[in-house]
């Protein structure tokens, strides 16, 4: 079973005929750090959706042979199905069928019992049961909201905010201000700052249009929308420029904000399985050479993704969203450079079908690929300002040389004569 980027292990630990009455499945689509089986439902779920779709697909597109791409056909969302969408394939039911109305004995043909299937009543029977049924639509879950949502594996609300209010860069200088702001706060209300903003997208996905929009500020949003402010931070309300930002920078700045968080909080808590020295130097220069290869450094990737400061600000998100969670680290850390809400606005999805990294490039390797980039981008930024110092001083020694040649040409000489020695008197 799958859902999202995760594959958790279905593991049966008692026997089948018992497994009903002593599983115990959350009931709510919540996780815990500890707990995955809220996830193993929803993975359970999707994936049998999955399945009945392309079984679906499958007969509408070939055995039918009704393609229709003017008409999209009809969908239900996978948390409000009924029995009558769900494709039944029980044993007992087929075995009845079978025997009532496909097949007959005849005890004729060479004096046996061989048993005669009505191969067209079979096929007519699953025609029937096919043709009846809708799509299951299994592109979104609706979950239970809460504070720090987007610390998992839920990937909806930050798409979902940029679909409801259309988003914008920060200036510059905004960013630069904001972030001598967020040094100087104590790591405890930058976390708390960060839960306040994700509090707020749980709000403003759903608000209606008229309630919001671009130009609306952080704080009147929150005073005319949420009603308790028992757990945002003040600095939402009362203290510029934060309160003061527009709806439509407040990505960018849930962006900044987390890069930050990550710089001053998360580095120094890395999971033992992430950290460098977890891996050997030539493994560690392998996984780094073979992911430039195929990323920033591909001469045919979009322009939005040659830099690398785009990519150690995706990994930095990365790593606070997804992988300060409870996950397993051995899948391809492809299926996580695929999401559209851990990059900024200015990289679309057309930008990430762009490049393809090797699933032997795993989640365990976001730590030791962002390290070796911040490496590169910190030499790279040295060589620059080692060649303007190097310049200096040449241009300095250039400088001393012209103004001695020029002192010497402005100050005048004193005319000398060769010094006569007159000898000695003796007496």
């Amino acid at each position: 079973v799958r859902y999202g980027c995760q594959t958790p292990k279905f593991e049966r630990t008692v026997a089948k005929e018992h497994f009903a009455e002593s599983t115990s499945i959350a009931t709510l689509l919540l996780n815990t750090s500890k707990d995955e089986s809220s996830l193993l439902l929803a993975a359970s779920i999707k994936t049998l959706a999955d399945l009945q779709n392309e079984i679906v697909n499958y007969f509408h597109n070939n055995i039918n042979n009704v393609i229709n791409t003017e008409t999209k056909r009809k969908s239900v969302p996978l948390q409000s199905i009924q029995l009558e969408n769900i494709l039944r394939l029980g044993r007992i039911e087929l075995s009845e069928k079978l025997v009532d109305d496909s097949l007959v004995i005849n005890y004729q043909y060479g004096k046996g019992r061989d048993i005669i299937y009505d191969y067209e009543e079979i096929e007519m029977t699953l025609r029937n049961m096919i043709s009846s049924l809708v799509l299951i639509n299994t592109e979104k879950l609706h979950f239970l909201n809460y504070q720090f949502e987007l610390y998992g594996e839920n990937t909806s609300l930050i798409n979902d905010v940029r679909a409801r209010i259309k988003q914008q860069q920060m200036r510059n200088d905004e960013r630069i201000k904001l972030q001598r702001l967020l040094l100087a706060m104590s790591n405890d209300d930058i976390l708390n700052y960060l839960g306040s903003v994700d509090y707020v997208f749980t709000y403003l996905r759903n608000s209606a249009p008229e309630n919001a929009s671009e130009t609306t500020t952080i704080q009147t949003f929150v005073e005319n929308h949420i009603h308790s402010y028992a757990c945002l931070n003040d600095s939402i309300l009362r203290r510029p420029p934060f309160s003061t930002i527009q709806l439509q920078y407040i990505i960018d700045l849930y962006e900044t904000i987390e890069e930050n968080a990550f710089d001053k909080v998360l580095r120094d808590y890395v999971k033992k399985e992430l950290i460098e020295e977890t891996f050997t130097d030539k493994e560690r220069e392998c996984v780094l050479r073979e992911f430039s290869r195929m990323t920033f450094e591909k001469e045919t990737i979009a322009e939005t993704l040659k830099s690398v400061d785009s990519w150690i600000s995706m990994l930095k998100r990365l790593m606070i969203r997804v992988l300060n969670a409870n996950i397993s680290l051995d899948v391809p850390l492809q299926l996580y450079l695929e999401r559209t809400d851990l990059w900024s606005d200015r990289v679309s999805d057309l930008d990430l079908e762009t490049f393809q990294v090797d699933d032997d490039i795993l989640l365990q390797h976001t730590y030791v690929i962002l390290r070796g980039l911040e490496k590169k981008q910190e030499t790279s930024n040295k060589l620059p300002q080692q060649l303007q110092e190097k310049t200096s001083e040449i241009q300095s020694k250039e400088g001393e040389q012209k103004n001695f040649q020029t002192w010497c040409e402005n100050t005048p000489r004193v005319a000398t004569k060769p010094k006569v020695l007159k000898p000695k008197l003796r007496v």
